[in-house]
């Protein structure tokens, strides 16, 4: 009798079967983290200057293959966070996730051998950078936010299904649950936007849901959720303030969609607005634009790496609307 592949070698299938449909040569690695003391796996594409990219809370580094082949001259870098993906798992605990984050932040760069380098985060990993950037760490060179980062700007309301994973041992069951193909990618359109999830083809669908039913990665997504987030709105602490949006000297851009479901762009420039360096460009999509576009979402992030004067300093956001 054959045997069962594991949930592990369904996920390994899934991954090769979408870096093969985009034509990208993908290396698989794992990293051994000094302090945070968490097995994360790195993915690496292409080669030149190094570009970290830090996925969303329930996705994993697969998530950026779109834009893998459109970053030409770089060495990406794609980390599954701790409690996604591959990765080990973490026990994230109210009041300290900030603390982890900045310690993870300098793990990875530590354990790549890498000083500095420019970061790319999606919601989970976009609110990690800002904190690590705002806590005056300087290893973050320059910081691009795609979809809203997450809680740590003032305004963002917690939605349906997210809200039911801020609920103790509510989302470790809903994380779990076998879920075909066709309902993870309604849930899915829910969380991250209709025309993000459309556009998806199957073999990444199945990657990320996979992923989320690995036990330890749905106890570690429930207790980080739970210790960020109230059931609606984002636990105070979790929120950047105005003092720490100001201190922000990393030169930095949000990519912002213009169907962003927790936090429009409207209503996130006062917040944005008071980082000196800070730049937001409005894009087609909702929480995860590069999946709508990834050509126009791999040109911004290329002309902030490169463009970008850090002598030159705006005491508030530009918005840059791209219909």
């Amino acid at each position: 009798m054959k045997k069962k592949p594991s949930l592990e070698e369904r996920i390994g299938r899934a991954e090769a079967d979408l870096f093969q449909s985009l034509g990208a040569e993908v290396d698989e690695s794992f990293l051994e983290l000094a302090t945070t003391a968490v097995r994360v796996r790195l993915l690496s594409h292409g080669s030149g200057p190094p570009l970290v990219l830090l996925h969303g809370v329930s996705l994993s580094a697969p998530a950026w293959a779109p834009v893998f082949n459109m970053l030409p001259g770089r060495r990406l870098l794609a980390v599954d966070l701790p409690g996604h993906g591959l990765s080990g798992p973490a026990c994230y605990r109210r009041g300290h996730v900030r603390e982890h984050a900045r310690a993870l932040i300098d793990d990875i760069l530590d354990a790549l051998q890498i000083d500095n380098a420019p970061v790319v985060g999606h919601s989970l990993g976009g609110m990690f950078a800002l904190w690590y950037a705002a806590s005056a760490a300087g290893r973050i060179s320059r910081l691009v936010a795609i979809g809203e980062p997450a809680v740590a700007l003032h305004g963002v309301r917690v939605r349906m299904p997210l809200s039911l994973l801020t609920v103790r041992g509510l989302g470790t069951i809903v994380l779990r649950s076998p879920s075909p193909r066709p309902v993870y990618r309604a849930l899915l359109a829910q969380g991250l936007g209709r025309a993000e999830v459309a556009g998806a083809p199957d073999s990444l669908i199945d990657a990320l849901r996979l992923s989320a039913r690995r036990p330890e990665n749905a106890r570690t997504v429930s207790s980080l959720m739970h210790a960020i987030d109230h059931f609606r709105w984002p636990r105070t602490e979790s929120v950047l303030t105005g003092p720490e949006l100001a201190a922000i000297e990393t030169p930095t851009m949000f990519i912002w969609g213009t169907d962003a479901p927790y936090l429009t762009a409207e209503r996130a420039l006062p917040a944005v607005g008071q980082i000196p360096t800070a730049t937001l460009h409005e894009v087609p999509g909702g929480h995860g634009p590069w999946l709508v576009d990834a050509k126009r979402s791999a040109d911004l992030i290329e002309h902030h790496l490169t463009a970008y004067d850090p002598k030159t300093r705006s005491q508030s956001a530009e918005r840059a609307l791209s219909n």
